[in-house]
């Protein structure tokens, strides 16, 4: 009786095929990895200029809270969260569902 040899032609296009899927799983990891990252980039910048502008303005005697609600908006983002304590004043910026938290006073 005579053995067959099994024929395994078609093996390297199941594997290939394979390799690829994950390669594409990964890259789309990455890249929901890195638009996150650029999203909480985004609101800390927009955390800190609204903080900076907010003081800023406090110090001339207006509405801190609504310069940095202003800047906020302008930067993409909404302003949560707006405090002041004395002429320090505390935000937290919301842009693409990352929040950023900043506090800026005078020196």
């Amino acid at each position: 009786m005579r053995r067959k040899i099994l024929d395994d032609s078609g093996y390297a296009t199941i594997a290939s095929s394979g390799i690829v899927i994950a390669v594409v799983v990964l890259l789309a990891a990455v890249a929901i990895f890195i638009t996150r990252v650029i999203a909480f980039h985004e609101a800390q910048v927009a955390a800190d200029m609204a903080a900076i502008s907010g003081a800023y303005v406090l110090v001339s005697g207006e509405d801190g809270c609504a310069e940095a609600g202003r800047i906020a908006l302008a930067n993409g983002g909404s302003l949560d969260q707006c405090s002041i304590s004395g002429s320090d004043i505390q935000v937290a910026i919301t842009v693409r569902n990352q929040t950023a938290h900043a506090k800026a006073g005078p020196i």
